[in-house]
């Protein structure tokens, strides 16, 4: 039986496809991720399975894919797959936890010491001839609002807390009695509910929520205008979490310090208004979502979401732990 994958997936993990094709009784072909070439494809050849990146589907892949067919994501968001839609067509659509958490939380200390240290401008300027030495902070002892405080968030305040010896506050929807058992191992010094009292004494904000409707461009204006003139906004979750035109509002006018984004509303990045284009701002770190785009991560993701494939085809949906619209 033949299993498609995006492209893009594919091409990040293609020995690890390669040799599961050689292993189980499944080939894992690649496929472009344009959605109504992709519903032909799926339909022309019964393609019963499809593991997708970030592309995402609306309409036409939904009615291709056969009732009990398969939309694994090649990672752990997926808001770009309607599962509303997917469970009227009776689509099981599955995810991939865990396997990423370590990079995540890596790339977020990388940009969280490259902001402190202005190191992409630092570069910048080195090599083009000049000579311009910014003085930074240490990040021993400045305070830290991780918001959204699952697996992620939990890796990346142990590597903070521990390893650099920053105070970390865990911000989340929870009851702070479900943390207090981690504390020690997890390192946080603080959990809270409230958001605004965590982003009026932080340094640094880190976004590792969700998107959900809540959720949705929570960084904004107002979220802004409750952080330090100092803080720095670090986004490795969502692009849809942040406002970009507010954001470019906030770093142009000195409300916040600096920003260092890994995920846009838009990718590959494009202005959500022309003449707010965060691209041309000194004070804004960006990179091309590459927070789990590690050798290591990339193949645990393929096994994982080719196991969650077979899996559901071979033993039925209720054998895999990973679905998302049950």
């Amino acid at each position: 039986m033949t299993i498609y994958v995006s492209e893009i997936s594919y091409h990040k993990a293609q020995s690890t496809f390669e040799r599961l094709s050689a292993e189980t009784d499944y080939t894992f072909t690649p496929v472009a991720e344009e959605e109504n070439a992709l519903a032909s494809a799926i339909s022309n050849n019964g393609i019963k399975a499809f593991i997708a990146d970030i592309f995402p589907y609306n309409g036409a892949l939904y009615d291709a894919l056969p009732a009990g067919g398969i939309i694994a994501r090649y990672g752990v968001g997926h808001d770009s797959i309607d599962k509303t839609l997917a469970s009227s067509k009776g689509i099981h659509v599955a995810n991939t936890p865990g396997v990423l958490d370590n990079a995540v939380a890596e790339h977020a200390c990388w940009m969280i010491g490259a902001s402190a240290r202005h190191l992409h401008s630092a570069h910048a300027s080195t090599t083009s001839g000049h000579w311009q030495p910014k003085g930074g902070v240490e990040l021993r002892g400045r305070k830290v609002a991780i918001l959204g405080f699952g697996r992620i968030g939990q890796n990346l305040c142990q590597k903070l807390s521990f390893g650099f010896g920053m105070q970390v506050t865990g911000v989340d929807i929870l009851p702070e009695d479900q943390f207090a058992p981690l504390k020690e191992s997890v390192g946080f010094s603080h959990y809270t509910t409230d958001r605004d009292a965590a982003l009026a004494e932080a340094d640094f904000v880190v976004l590792l929520m969700a998107v959900v409707p809540a959720t949705k461009h929570i960084a904004n204006a107002d979220f802004f205008q409750k952080m330090k003139s100092s803080a720095v906004l670090v986004n490795s979750a969502r692009g849809a979490l942040v406002c970009e035109n507010d954001l470019y509002d906030a770093l142009e006018q000195k409300h916040i310090a600096a920003a260092a984004l890994d995920v846009f509303e838009a990718e590959p990045y494009s202005p959500q208004s022309p003449d707010k284009d965060l691209r041309t701002l000194p004070n804004i770190l960006m990179t091309p979502h590459i927070g789990s785009n590690t050798e290591e991560s990339n193949a645990a993701m393929a096994a994982t979401a080719a196991q969650n494939c077979i899996t559901i085809l071979e033993q039925g949906p209720d054998a895999c732990p990973n679905i998302v619209n049950r």
